[in-house]
Formats: structure tokens, sequence, C-alpha cells
């Protein structure tokens, strides 16, 4: 995990370098579509008008996650998100792909070649 940066006005987000962990047991999704499971880095970045926002990086893999309530804009990489609950159309996230999560969907997410990089924006949890 980087340093909280909410001290700096400019940054290179592509500079940002990430500590990434194996997701979670229950995170992991291993099958045909998946054949191993992701590693996720993240690098809080400050608060502002009362929400928090950071990176975050997922390596080539698949993980299943519940959501919380966020904004992301897709910095680099390629993936998809599935939606199990709610049911919904796949999102397939590029460079510039803006999405909106709601607290508890069920998503499963699958990133096939260089790791996908997210710019994110959350309600602050203190």
């Amino acid at each position: 995990m980087e340093p909280n940066r909410s001290d700096e006005t400019v940054l290179d987000t592509h500079a940002v370098t990430f500590d990434h962990q194996p997701v979670e047991e229950w995170q992991s999704l291993e099958g045909p579509d998946a054949p191993r499971s992701a590693t996720t880095g993240v690098a809080d970045l400050g608060h502002i008008g009362g929400a928090e926002y950071g990176l975050w990086e997922m390596s080539r893999g698949a993980m299943r996650d519940i959501e919380g309530e966020e904004v992301f804009v897709v910095l680099s990489g390629t993936g998809r998100i599935e939606f199990d609950e709610p049911a919904r159309e796949p999102i397939n996230l590029e460079p510039g792909t803006l999405v909106r999560l709601s607290d508890g969907m069920k998503t499963r997410w699958y990133v096939a070649g260089e790791p996908l990089r997210k710019l994110y924006i959350a309600p602050s949890e203190g």
C-alpha cells in the first residue's frame, strides 16, 4: 500500500507502484474463463468533500467481490465485470470507461492482459 498522498496536487497515476496481495479465499475464482485468481493492490490518495479517492490495481486473473458504493474510471488495462446480483449486462473495461457501482452488488472481475488500474471515489468510512 502506498502512503497517503493527500498533500500532493499533481500525481502521475502511472508511476504509482503497488504491493499486490492475493485475493481472499472467498474471492478466488478459477475455471475455464479464469485460470488463476488475481492479486490486487490499493493506494489510498486522500479525502475531498466527504469522499475518499485512490488507485486500485488488479493483476491478470479473476476474482469475485461484493461492491461498496463507488464511481471509478479505468486508467490502464482492459477487463470485464460480470454481475451476479443484481443481474445485468457485463461491462467491458478499457481506459476511459467510467463505472458507478452500488453497495452490495455481487460481481466477478476478469483481467486477461496487463494489470487493470482504476481511479476510484467512494464515500468515506470514517
